[in-house]
């Protein structure tokens, strides 16, 4: 009898570890959706070939975002989603659009983890996140300025 009562027990807390990543992940989805972003920004930063002066800034954003998205990874346990999916880029943007796209999404990105956080150990991975995500806006507005793109409105 005891035996059959700690094999119940142990299949119950197994069950309990298989199914917590996927409550977890339920509960953040605004992290999913950012690090969908975060990935979209990488990729059009990356299917870019500008000046060398304006591919540093790019590519240093490029790392912030990888970075980011790390440290996203760490703060909500994923639900199974593709880590290695690769987003289409709309090859029709021209450079400005690019640009704006990017900004864009790392404004989202950046909502997105903004939100109010209900588990107190993810707060600091999500804080070196917005950290990477910061490095990266300034970097592409640096790449911008490069570029004569001051005025990429709203960013």
């Amino acid at each position: 009898m005891l035996r059959k009562a700690l094999l119940l027990t142990a299949a119950l807390g197994f069950a309990a570890i298989l199914l917590a990543p996927q409550a977890s992940a339920q509960r953040h989805p605004r992290y999913l959706h950012a690090r969908s972003d975060l990935r979209t920004a990488q990729f059009i930063i990356r299917d870019t070939n500008l000046e060398p002066n304006v591919m540093r800034h790019l590519n240093t954003a490029a790392a912030e975002i990888e970075r980011a998205i790390h440290e996203v990874d760490h703060a909500a346990v994923l639900d199974g989603k593709d880590l290695n999916d690769h987003p289409r880029v709309d090859a029709h943007m021209d450079r400005r659009g690019r640009f704006r796209e990017v900004m864009r999404l790392l404004n989202a990105a950046r909502r997105d983890i903004g939100r109010e956080e209900d588990n107190p150990n993810a707060l600091r991975w999500r804080d070196v996140a917005f950290r990477h995500i910061d490095v990266a806006i300034e970097e592409m507005r640096r790449a911008a300025h490069d570029l004569h793109f001051d005025h990429l409105e709203g960013y």
